[in-house]
């Protein structure tokens, strides 16, 4: 099965040489994207995916910093380069003025927009449990005839989520109580009855991790972009095949 979200980078919280949460998915002319932490707009431009984009929608799955760090940098982009104003789905991430203290105000940046009304049918928001006292907000998208779960970060799915076409999941090393581990990934692709082969696992921060996921039969989320630090990794790498080549040529052509 091909996976249908995009994602700029696996989603780092931690490590900000990498591109830290963000997945989007793009229909003609309009652009949805999922979160926006750091690295994000760099990401963006990189992968060339603005360009044909007339209309942008944002969506916060739920306020930790590496879900909405570059929010503010994105929006200035969408308003004073591309000239377009940006929809901002307005869910319960943002409630409490949070939106407010990164220094966004609506009308000026941004206009509001709410899920599954005349003018956003694609997404319904599911709340699933994350941080204490914190629910994030786990995404139902109706995508290219395709019915996909989005899972955020989230410690569990409290829920049946039997009858979508792909699952898109949290899933961290450690397992604590922020994030699923592989052992509660296994107990809900076995409760719900989910094929293998539907599953795809973001966030994945480690070899170990992806080594484990194999070991599974799960895959895990491609990116659009590399790394910073994995992208200078291979241009090392390329410099040393030419270097090696040059080298051999060399002592062809002394001998």
């Amino acid at each position: 099965m091909s996976q249908t979200l995009k994602f700029l980078g696996r989603g780092s919280a931690f490590n900000k040489a990498e591109v830290n949460n963000s997945a989007y998915f793009k229909k003609g002319d309009v652009l949805v994207l999922i979160d926006c932490g750091n690295g994000v707009l760099d990401a963006i431009k990189r992968a060339g995916i603005m360009k044909g984009v007339k209309k942008v929608y944002t969506i916060i799955t739920h306020f930790h910093n590496d879900h909405v760090a570059e929010l503010p940098a994105f929006f200035d982009y969408c308003n004073d380069e591309l000239k377009i104003k940006p929809f901002l789905l307005n869910t319960i991430s943002l409630s409490g003025g949070k939106i407010e203290k990164l220094g966004l105000k609506e009308g000026r940046d941004f206009k509001y927009v709410e899920p599954l009304s005349k003018n956003f049918k694609w997404v319904n928001v599911l709340l699933v449990p994350h941080a204490k006292n914190m629910e994030t907000c786990a995404l139902e998208i109706n995508f290219n005839n395709k019915k996909i779960f989005y899972s955020s970060d989230c410690s569990n799915i409290p829920f049946e989520i039997s009858n979508y076409d792909e699952y898109y999941l949290d899933c961290s090393e450690s397992g604590n109580k922020l994030h699923m581990d592989i052992n509660k990934i296994k107990q809900i692709i076995k409760k719900n009855k989910i094929k293998k082969q539907q599953v795809f696992l973001m966030h994945m921060e480690s070899q170990r991790m992806l080594d484990i996921a194999r070991e599974e039969g799960l895959k895990v989320v491609e990116t659009v972009v590399e790394p910073e630090k994995n992208k200078i990794q291979n241009i090392r790498k390329e410099l040393k095949t030419e270097t090696v080549k040059e080298n051999k040529k060399s002592q062809e052509n002394q001998k």
